[in-house]
């Protein structure tokens, strides 16, 4: 196998584009090779290259060829200095971390409040152990990206002499590169490996084991890290084809059921919208749990990319091995399941493909017991797929989600920690899916056929529910998790004793305010409790949930000042902030999709039948409204999750440290703009140039 084909093999996905640029380094040499006329003189690099070049341009030369790959090398060890050092500095966290549990302090500030204290004591020692899991798998990354950029500057240095009948690169260029790169020398990453051996060992899961930190994990039963030998695990690349592939042909099948739905029905006059319509509520809450399982794998692994530690920060047990590839397998299964179901539905219907049963009892000849069936089967599946057991996602966590939402729902009663808050931060997004839970029941529950009666309250109300039902149990539905958050906020401030615990409780009520008025015909109210309560708790998303101020959304100030060394921002601590994980742009791209999507939210706490009459546009409306404020949620998650890592901003931790990946190095010029020059080096370049040159000096 060609050398170049080897590296892309061998490369990281994260850290492509930090390899030495093997490819075009030789497609530059043999633009050099060819364009020379004659053998050149040994150990002469200097002028111009070539006689074939025309008149007045200036031709690339080799002096120019061995400054790039001069600067890439100097540049990839910078990279791995700057890692070594990230890592030694995640060595000296977790010592202070393995000190404090063996000195019991952190055991006495237990961080979950709901656990017993042995059970926590245990789970924060699993937790060192994750974490020298992962210091571990980034020092196997780093050793890895190191031998292979040493084995491409070998390659390509022993190509140029090949090529251009030299001996300067290996004999002189090369010893230089490596001894100024220190690339070859691997005792820095053996007494990283001895110190993590012993941080290992001093977990009493692991006590006076001789064992390496893969076979500590192991013992305590957390698995393997991610990366294992020289490329990415291949099961995590069949998932990724496996999940393409359900996308690719999820959206294929959506449309193929749109062009159904335009299609001209068979016996139009027998058709009714309203009948066709009336089991929608069962599809769209199925629609809507699946839009949330795809959303928990995305946060997941969002967060996963960006180097937030979501398993960390949420308190979830580091045994767990649920992934986000697990979400997306369970999610795909069950939307195509959704969507085969659905479009039998539509095709039964439109063009009447089974006969019809006791059709006379119903709303007219194309009235049939059995269209219910199809709600049925989908909710059926839904559930035996959602509770079906898995070797991955074991029983003992679906009952731990379950436990947190009692603890929600009970919240004055239970101290509140970081994973309560956001669950409950998720429910008062589940309103609208909330109120098509009793409309589904309502359906399934009625007569079948649907007869005239039930089909006029479809048209008038959206569903086939009794006045009662929407004035009592709706509302309460839906006012419910704005209830349950409120009670967390009391619980909070009667713990923490902070005022700001107060305003946010403001804010729900606001929001329950809104569930209220919006029951009532005073349009003029309900415009203005929705206007106070969007505003509130859009300020309350991007200045408190996610910490984002004049530093982080300002031009020119420090949210992505990197130090003079070039340093990465999440190695650096500039003016004692913490740096993020995203761009500038990141924040103000979500800041204007919370307003928006904030701003489309009234409209799911009012019913639809203030906005439009005609059924099929309510009931688009409403599935567009639920999937929006989902999607935001989604999004709103990931931002606070982040900022929770940085800050500890609500206090839930006793433990501010939380273990991370291996940082990757700070954007550097694409390789092709440094061949894009002739000749020589413009000015930000040639004075990076003399910075190596002093470099080299100092070494």
């Amino acid at each position: 196998m060609k050398f170049g084909k080897q590296l892309e093999e061998y490369e990281l996905p994260e850290w492509k584009g930090y390899y030495l640029p093997y490819k075009l380094l030789k497609r530059k040499l043999e633009d050099l090779s060819a364009r020379t006329d004659t053998p050149r003189s040994q150990g002469s690099h200097s002028g111009r290259v070539g006689g074939s070049a025309l008149e007045g341009e200036e031709a690339y030369t080799e002096a120019d060829w061995l400054r790039t790959v001069e600067e890439e090398a100097m540049r990839i060890g910078d990279f791995v200095d700057r890692g070594i050092h990230g890592l030694e500095q995640q060595l000296k966290d977790l010592e202070k971390m393995i000190e404090g549990l063996q000195s019991g302090r952190h055991i006495e500030e237990s961080i979950d409040e709901n656990a017993p204290t042995d059970e926590e004591a245990s789970f924060l020692e699993l937790r060192v152990l994750q974490a020298v899991g992962r210091v571990s798998e980034g020092v196997q990354r780093l050793r890895l990206f190191a031998e292979l950029n040493h084995a491409a500057l070998y390659k390509i240095l022993k190509k140029h002499d090949k090529q251009l009948v030299s001996k300067e690169g290996l004999s002189e260029a090369f010893p230089r590169l490596v001894k100024a790169t220190r690339l070859n020398e691997t005792g820095r990453f053996d007494a990283l490996d001895r110190d993590l051996k012993k941080l290992s060992s001093a977990s009493s899961k692991t006590e006076d084991i001789d064992a390496s930190p893969e076979v500590a994990r192991l013992i305590a039963g957390l698995g393997r890290t991610g990366v294992v030998g020289l490329t990415v695990q291949p099961a995590s690349h069949r998932s990724e084809l496996v999940l393409s592939f359900f996308l690719g042909s999820s959206v294929a099948l959506f449309l193929a059921i749109g062009v159904l739905l335009c299609l001209p029905e068979k016996s139009p006059k027998t058709f009714s919208e309203a009948y066709f319509l009336t089991p929608i509520p069962v599809f769209r809450v199925v629609f809507s749990f699946l839009l949330i399982l795809w959303c928990m794998g995305a946060v997941a692994k969002i967060c996963d990319q960006s180097d937030v530690n979501h398993m960390f920060i949420l308190n979830v047990d580091p045994r767990c091995r649920v992934t986000p590839e697990f979400f997306f397998a369970r999610a795909a299964t069950l939307t195509t399941l959704w969507i085969l179901i659905f479009g039998m539905y539509v095709v039964d219907y439109k063009w009447k493909i089974l006969p019809t049963v006791w059709a006379r009892e119903g709303y007219n000849k194309r009235a049939s017991f059995h269209f219910v069936l199809y709600p049925v089967l989908l909710l059926l599946l839904t559930i035996v797929g959602s509770l079906a057991p898995s070797t991955i996602c074991r029983q003992r966590y679906k009952l731990a989600v379950l436990r947190s939402v009692k603890r929600t729902a009970l919240a004055p009663l239970f101290a509140v920690d970081f994973a309560d808050n956001m669950v409950g931060d998720v429910m008062t997004s589940i309103a609208k899916p909330l109120e098509d839970v009793p409309a589904a029941v309502c359906y399934l529950l009625s007569h079948h056929p649907q007869e005239e009666e039930l089909v006029e309250r479809f048209v008038t109300s959206g569903d086939t529910c009794s006045d009662t039902t929407h004035r009592w149990v709706v509302p309460l539905l839906a006012g419910m998790p704005f209830f349950f958050r409120a009670g967390q906020c009391v619980r909070r401030y009667r713990d923490t004793k902070e005022c700001r615990h107060l305003w946010n409780l403001g804010k729900y009520l606001c929001s329950l305010l809104v569930v209220i008025v919006s029951r009532m015909d005073n349009t003029a109210m309900l415009v203005s409790v929705s206007t106070v309560a969007t505003v509130y708790a859009f300020l309350w998303d991007v200045g408190l949930d996610w910490g984002l101020g004049a530093r982080e959304l300002m031009p020119g100030n420090s949210a992505e000042a990197r130090n003079v060394d070039g340093e990465s921002p999440k190695l650096s601590q500039k003016n004692g902030l913490r740096q993020r994980h995203f761009p500038r742009k990141v924040y103000w791209l979500c800041s204007l999709v919370d307003l928006v999507a904030r701003s489309t939210w009234v409209f799911t706490l009012m019913p639809t039948s203030l906005v439009t009459g005609n059924i099929v546009i309510r009931v688009i409306l409403v599935s567009v409204m639920s999937s929006v404020e989902i999607v935001r949620r989604s999004m709103w998650a990931v931002l606070r999750i982040e900022y929770e890592q940085l800050s500890n901003a609500s206090g839930f931790r006793a433990l501010l440290w939380v273990p991370s990946k291996l940082n990757t190095a700070p954007e550097r010029r694409p390789s092709k703009a440094r061949f894009a020059q002739a000749k020589g080096l413009d000015g930000e370049a040639a004075a990076c140039q003399a910075g190596i040159t002093q470099r080299y000096q100092m070494r």
